[in-house]
């Protein structure tokens, strides 16, 4: 039997051939280059971070107070009422009042809404059902 014979060359030299562009190929698109952040705008933005995960979180668990304590008259209504009522409440507030706390809430993508949004109605949540048990 013949044995097979091993190729010449080593492994750096078969990547090298392999990684050479085709004469038809286009080359490869490069994302756009972002300027660097200064330093203060990193730390402006890391606070706004934090004002965007504390201040839906506080609605929420204010929210969850008021079904608590307003037990009687919520339980007249459906839960998903309820919860679509409180997503456009919370909604409104924070679109007028982020203003005053120097965000730019019209620079707000979906995600970003939804975001906040799904904060207010975990919090709201959670501290429903605790306060209920």
């Amino acid at each position: 039997m013949a044995k097979k014979e091993k190729k010449a060359g080593n492994k750096e030299d078969q990547r090298l051939a392999t990684a050479q562009d085709k004469p038809g190929d286009k080359p490869a698109r490069q994302p756009p280059k972002v300027a660097p952040k200064s330093a203060a705008e990193r730390r402006k933005d890391r606070i706004d971070g934090i004002v965007k995960t504390v201040y839906p979180s506080i609605l929420g668990t204010l929210a969850g107070f008021a079904c608590y304590y307003e037990g009687d008259a919520i339980s007249r209504y459906p839960w998903h009422f309820v919860m679509m009522s409180l997503l456009l409440l919370t909604y409104l507030i924070q679109r007028y009042t982020y203003g005053y706390m120097n965000i730019d809430a019209e620079s707000f993508k979906t995600k970003d809404w939804f975001y906040v949004e799904f904060m207010v109605v975990d919090l709201w949540l959670v501290t429903w059902t605790l306060l209920l048990n």
